[in-house]
């Protein structure tokens, strides 16, 4: 676990923050409700202590070459692994194509990139940066805005403490949830450097700016792998703390634009999450409107392959399910096969597609909840789609905390300063993860979070037990497997027209295929038809 009471001690500067501690802190580790110690005197308690991520190593800089430790701030660059690098300047992972740089050394290829090149500018100068080929600079231009950037442990660990203040005093916090939050547990993003939209993206820039002659078969293509099953997917350590914030009153509400269903499986209450696209364990009436939860993955996916090949090769082999109906907004199917218990309307799914519009009760309810709030806490999203996105600013008064390692266009409102010079919320570069353990370690007492920590193979066994199939069996077709859309269906970011980052509405064949023989056996083990 990290040890953050100490790595954020050793900071060698002067503290950048007025007052104590956080009220829980207490640094005997005995779980007192504790007092306010000044972190002077922490410092010169602590300051000695050696600390192991600061001589931690990350691999060497692709530009310097010189080794980077845990007290660099670093970025992570990453291009399409078809282009042959010969002649490249900077050093990239064979088989990922990502390259490791110290910040100073990638903000000097920012800057490069930024310059208009002369010969003579060129053949004089004997830096590195300046003797890039075209065909790099063209490529790193395209890649620069999804650049991964990572904070060093000691600025994580001093923002961790001014988001802990400002939980403490704020009266009504939110957190506004993304695909970030879930990528460890095994579902990929949407816009990191080697995410769903990512790659779509690169296979453009490689197919406009690179050569035939230039890519190479060596790693592949730009497209992602077959991915896993929904129902194996468990709330990671980000989940279960937010859960944990809301029984302890830290934070009011939850706004998500993820439709992976683990906010619910950690245990947070319908009552206090909106799930702005859906929920792939949810199904509707579309009839009564009556909701059902599952334990299992609703979508049909196979009708909704099948509207797809039809709008792009004009024809299918794919035999089309009986109860399937095509969508007029987003061309798929939402029908899942089942049948209301209450009226006998047919089932959709919950999930916004490309082309649908939100459900206007769960909107207004996350704009009120929005409205109110005076702490917006921003995990894991670029916060690029709209309108969902216009969430974090909807009350203008706020405190703005947002934790992602790509850049955002809100970094700037997170950043500003209020009328004292302290920064009005706090901007941080890491993992959710990472940034939700230091701050439990700063508002728990030690005891109460050891016990906590302890209990999530508890946890997990009541999460596999409500993900296991019982009497509801989802049909033959439906297809569970967490991969990307197919990029031609993207969605544009304007008021009406909306993407679920869950989704997933076309895999190959022969996935579908194996997929449909376990579903098959595992309904012959239930004597079901």
């Amino acid at each position: 676990r990290i040890q953050i009471l100490f790595e954020i001690m050793a900071s060698p500067r002067s503290s950048p923050y007025k007052g104590g501690m956080p009220k829980n802190y207490d640094s005997s580790g005995s779980g007192s409700e504790a007092d306010s110690m000044s972190l002077t005197l922490v410092e010169k308690k602590l300051r000695s202590t050696t600390l192991s991520t600061r001589s931690q190593v990350f691999g060497k800089c692709s530009l310097c070459k010189s080794v980077i430790t845990g007290e660099s701030r670093r970025v992570q660059i990453a291009i399409p692994t078809t282009i042959n690098k010969k002649g490249f300047v900077l050093d990239y992972t064979s088989d990922s194509g990502v390259a490791k740089l110290h910040s100073h050394c990638w903000r000097s290829i920012e800057n490069e990139l930024k310059r208009r090149r002369t010969r003579r500018y060129v053949e004089e100068d004997d830096d590195p940066v300046k003797k890039m080929g075209s065909m790099e600079r063209n490529i790193l231009k395209e890649v620069a805005d999804i650049a991964e950037y990572q904070d060093t442990m000691v600025r994580v660990g001093w923002e961790a403490i001014r988001i802990a203040r400002l939980l403490q005093s704020s009266k009504h916090c939110i957190v506004f949830t993304g695909a970030g939050i879930s990528t460890a547990a095994g579902i990929g993003d949407y816009r990191g450097i080697s995410g769903k939209w990512t790659l779509n993206d690169l296979n453009d820039v490689v197919n406009e700016l690179v050569p035939h002659s230039e890519k190479t078969n060596e790693g592949g293509s730009c497209t992602e792998g077959d991915g896993i099953d929904y129902e194996k997917l468990r709330p990671t350590y980000t989940h279960e703390a937010l859960k944990l914030l809301l029984d302890r009153g830290f934070v009011k509400f939850i706004v998500t634009q993820n439709g992976d269903g683990l906010h619910r499986l950690s245990g947070v209450s319908k009552d206090k999450i909106a799930q702005l696209h859906g929920n792939v364990f949810e199904e509707v009436c579309e009839k009564c409107g009556q909701r059902f939860e599952r334990n299992f993955y609703t979508l049909d996916d196979t009708a909704g392959e099948y509207y797809e090949e039809i709008e792009d090769n004009g024809r299918s082999n794919i035999i089309l399910p009986r109860h399937a109906k095509q969508c007029k907004r987003c061309g798929l199917n939402h029908r899942t096969g089942r049948k209301c218990v209450s009226c006998g309307g047919h089932l959709i799914d919950s999930i916004i597609n490309f082309g649908d519009h939100l459900h206007d009760s769960i909107m207004s309810r996350a704009t009120a909840e929005a409205q109110k709030a005076d702490l917006v806490i921003s995990l894991g999203t670029t916060m690029a789609v709209t309108p969902a996105n216009s969430l974090v600013t909807a009350n203008k008064d706020s405190h703005l905390v947002i934790c992602n390692r790509q850049k955002t266009d809100f970094d700037g409102i997170a950043q500003r300063l209020n009328d004292t010079g302290d920064k009005h919320g706090s901007r941080v570069f890491t993992d959710c993860d990472v940034l939700m353990e230091c701050v439990l370690r700063l508002l728990l007492n030690t005891n109460s979070l050891i016990e906590w920590e302890g209990a999530r193979r508890l946890r997990m066994k009541e999460y596999d037990s409500r993900r296991s199939y019982g009497i509801d069996v989802p049909p033959a077709s439906t297809r569970r497997v967490v991969r990307s859309r197919n990029a031609s269906k993207k969605a544009s970011s304007s008021t009406n027209t909306l993407y679920c980052n869950t989704s997933n509405k076309k895999a190959d064949k022969n996935s579908a295929k194996r997929t449909k023989n376990s579903i098959t056996t595992k309904a012959k083990k239930f004597k079901i038809k």
